[in-house]
């Protein structure tokens, strides 16, 4: 499934352009012990179209589709990702011609470097229909603070994204490869040895302009519930090997969709340094249903723990547009719930208390999802419970109690939700 290509031979040379951005922000720190390069696993995604070199713990969440090749890359203690990968063809976005007459040169007016690599226009209308695709909408604002060309023929854009979480510094790299509208998506990080290690993968990354991989502008249509790829992503995530011997892979979704979601499932696949699947599993996360903007935690376990050679691992995701459960669902707005976390006699996490549904109906399945959070977000973990009424009404209240035999971290903060299913 996944096959090299050797013709990988035109790379972005950007290294120590990210460290640039915040030179004058803040005083050179001591140097920090560096990822041994040495050490890198290359990722090369299945099309054969592009290969990164990265640290073999970094983790990959692939949401590419016919039209776009889009692949995100995160350091395992990083809530979001530092690092993606956009490609798609030129034709796609309105400039140059169709696959079958299209000769891969750059536009008369693009021009090129020495080397004969093509310069990208500031004004190129592609980078317009780029941020388009990426910036607009949402909850956080794009405010630009430059446009740079690089000498390779890039175009560095320099901005911060200001949310509500906080504001984020960006640096993003378009350039043009043949037939290929590149974009090298950066968040810069806070941390200094992340920031350095990062600069090293940055300066690996390569695409194979005779790749045959093309956009499609007119793919075929998907069921009209079926969610489509890169509408459901992950942040919080964590991974360790658990008493028994197993390997354990945690975190959270999100809905990025204006639409609630059902059946949304987790598949996590392993990989040796060759890019060989070595083992997959999945499992629907904890949440029935998952409003617009909403989190749900999810658990992936491999039993017998990492296969020999596993160096990395994969995360992909499907769902539906939510209809069946949508007409029974009852919410986390229908109830009121009281929480305590303590350890017990035996030194397990047990977080307890009660239910009320405060909802106009009557409810049973009633069950609580409990996350838990070390102080860096990420989750160490999630279980469900129901609670111990079988049915509750209006005004009614339930216990509960969650009792937690495995942490993959130091617990610091957790979130307790209730949903059920409308009583008929």
């Amino acid at each position: 499934m996944i096959r090299r290509t050797q013709n990988l031979s035109k790379s972005l040379p950007l290294i120590g352009l990210i460290l640039l951005a915040l030179a004058a922000c803040a005083p050179e720190p001591p140097t920090p012990e560096l990822v041994d390069p040495t050490g890198f696993v290359t990722y090369i995604h299945p099309t054969g179209v592009f290969s990164l070199d990265l640290p073999p713990n970094w983790i990959v969440n692939d949401t590419s589709d016919d039209y776009a090749i889009n692949v995100a890359f995160s350091p395992p203690d990083s809530p979001e990702p530092v690092l993606s990968v956009y490609l798609v063809s030129k034709f796609a976005l309105g400039a140059g011609k169709a696959p079958d007459d299209d000769d891969g040169q750059p536009t008369p007016e693009a021009g090129s470097t020495p080397e004969g690599q093509p310069r990208i226009d500031p004004e190129d209308p592609l980078i317009q229909a780029y941020l388009t695709t990426f910036y607009s909408g949402g909850d956080g604002v794009y405010k630009e603070l430059g446009r740079e060309l690089q000498p390779d023929g890039s175009l560095r854009l320099v901005f911060v994204i200001d949310a509500p979480q906080g504001t984020s510094s960006h640096n993003d790299f378009l350039q043009l490869f043949g037939p290929y509208f590149v974009a090298f998506r950066v968040r810069l990080p806070d941390d200094q040895a992340q920031l350095r290690t990062l600069t090293r993968v940055v300066n690996t990354l390569s695409v194979d302009e005779a790749n045959t991989w093309a956009s499609n502008v007119a793919p075929a249509e998907e069921e009209e519930d079926t969610a489509s790829q890169g509408a459901v992503g992950f942040v919080s995530l964590n991974t360790w090997a658990d008493r028994n011997g197993g390997f354990q892979i945690v975190g959270q979704v999100r809905n990025r969709t204006e639409l609630s979601m059902e059946f949304v499932r987790i598949t996590a696949q392993l990989y040796d340094s060759g890019n060989r699947l070595l083992g997959e599993q999945d499992d629907f996360v904890s949440s029935d249903l998952i409003s617009p903007g909403g989190y749900a935690p999810f658990s992936i376990v491999f039993t017998e723990g990492l296969p020999p050679g596993t160096v990395r691992y994969q995360l992909d995701a499907s769902a539906r547009y939510a209809d069946l459960t949508a007409r029974t669902f009852y919410g986390p707005e229908n109830f009121a719930v009281t929480s305590a976390a303590e350890f017990d006699e035996n030194g397990l996490l047990v977080i307890s208390g009660q239910v009320r549904n405060e909802g106009p109906q009557a409810a049973s399945l009633v069950k609580v999802i409990a996350t838990v959070f070390d102080d860096e977000g990420r989750v160490v973990a999630t279980d469900t419970t129901l609670v111990d009424q079988p049915s509750l009404a209006n005004g009614d209240v339930s216990d509960y109690a969650l009792t937690f035999v495995e942490l993959g971290g130091s617990p610091s903060t957790f979130l307790v939700t209730a949903q059920g299913i409308v009583e008929e």
